[in-house]
């Protein structure tokens, strides 16, 4: 991955546990050599990343998975981590074991190492390099993820971080479109004449209008007798509809004298006999003794007479 950084590059070398110091010494020294005397290269183990604290913005180029063997996954918080110590449009360059299918174990796919960075915040990713893992990367992979030697793929990414910093704020100006004016005519102050057509308001003098009129019939000009309104209300019925409008109504009330004789008092709860105890506010029989049912209602000579 020496091609991937350029003078003057200020470098992030990651390290996992497996490496030796010799291989890291020999990278590290490539390293310093392609950036030249105004780069700088620095040294970072991938466990101890995410508490190294270094500033925001501080690297151009960030390495990953460039020792042998490479054997680790990059977690989401790795790449979160390096989103924020890249600097705006700095570079990664990544590299890990992967699965050519899903499997069930926690080596991922190669979608989803991409899926993981864009999460993270990267853009630009280039296409995915891919080969087979040597002999010796193979059989360690096989072993530390549980996935069948055949399955497994190196993959290669190279990425890098928006050209802006984390957090950053931006004022959006935003230009409404203008609102087209609507042609509405005024409104008539005759408001009668808002609903006449003419043949000129419908855009066509060719439209022959009906007269209404010539819809009715001869024998739908004609008056109804009396006697043929009156069948309406039934034979032999006494009593006229509710909604009269034949006359019936009218001579019921003028020719039948309707009865003066006062309906007698009913109970509405049955429970009048039985004294005002068990009788309503409105009970005809209140103040009344006591009967039995069906009897005569008396009162005592007692009752008639005034008291002393």
């Amino acid at each position: 991955m020496t091609s991937a950084v350029e003078s003057g590059d200020t470098v992030l070398l990651v390290w996992c546990e497996g490496h030796s110091p010799e291989r890291i010494k020999e990278l590290v020294e490539r390293l310093q050599e392609k950036v030249g005397s105004n780069g700088q290269v620095r040294v970072e183990n991938l466990q101890r990343l995410t508490q190294s604290a270094h500033p925001d913005s501080t690297f151009d180029r960030a390495v990953l998975g460039a020792l042998s063997p490479v054997q680790t996954i990059h977690s989401d918080e790795v790449l979160g981590e390096l989103v924020r110590v890249l600097r705006p449009n700095g570079r990664l360059h990544i590299k890990e074991p992967s699965s050519s299918a899903e499997n069930g174990s926690s080596l991922r796919t190669k979608e989803r190492l991409i899926s993981s960075l864009k999460l993270s915040g990267f853009v630009d990713i280039s296409e995915a390099s891919i080969h087979k893992p040597n002999e010796e990367e193979g059989e360690a992979i096989s072993k530390l993820y549980n996935i069948d030697k055949e399955k497994i793929q190196m993959v290669e990414v190279t990425c890098k971080k928006p050209n802006y910093e984390v957090g950053s704020i931006s004022t959006l100006s935003l230009t409404l479109p203008k609102q087209r004016k609507l042609d509405i005519k005024p409104v008539s102050s005759d408001i009668s004449k808002v609903w006449t057509l003419s043949s000129a308001d419908m855009g066509d003098e060719d439209i022959d209008f009906i007269d209404e009129d010539d819809l009715l019939e001869d024998e739908d000009l004609l008056k109804p007798s009396a006697d043929s309104l009156k069948a309406d209300c039934g034979p032999g019925k006494k009593k006229a509809c509710k909604n009269c409008t034949c006359g019936l109504a009218e001579e019921l009330e003028n020719g039948v004298q309707k009865s003066t004789k006062p309906k007698p008092a009913t109970s509405a709860c049955g429970n009048c006999y039985l004294g005002d105890a068990f009788r309503c506010a409105s009970c005809p029989y209140l103040g009344m003794p006591a009967f039995k049912p069906g009897e005569k209602v008396a009162l005592s000579s007692r009752q008639l007479n005034a008291d002393a």
